[in-house]
């Protein structure tokens, strides 16, 4: 079956009324995840995140050597028991002092963290 020039060279035109199913606008073409970028010192440390209990470690990574040097997350001071955002896991255990409390952690550490 043959159409009618006029059907032919119909074109639809867009129209701002809404009727019949809306179908969503397609997302734009995401590209690859790129590489967190490295500090002046040349580390990739991970973004400090809401205070989860303790519970998540994520590795700070060297550039230059390509391995992990230290682990960040919140931890719970060993001596007061608050939990407070540690730079790095193993090493600090006491906590820094805040805006709202003292710290438990001297500034007269000797030990460069």
């Amino acid at each position: 079956m043959t159409q009618p020039a006029w059907l032919a060279n119909w074109q639809p035109q867009p129209t701002k009324h809404r009727s019949g199913p809306q179908v969503a606008p397609k997302a734009a073409v995401q590209s690859a995840p790129t590489k967190p970028k490295a500090n002046y010192q040349g580390f990739i440390e991970p973004r400090m995140w809401p205070q989860d209990g303790g519970t998540r470690r994520e590795p700070v990574l060297d550039t230059d050597l390509g391995r992990v040097v230290r682990y960040v997350g919140w931890r719970k001071c060993m001596r007061c028991g608050q939990l407070f955002w540690s730079e790095d896991v193993l090493r600090l255990r006491l906590c820094t002092p805040q805006p709202n409390r003292q710290g438990c952690r001297s500034r007269q550490d000797d030990d460069g963290i």
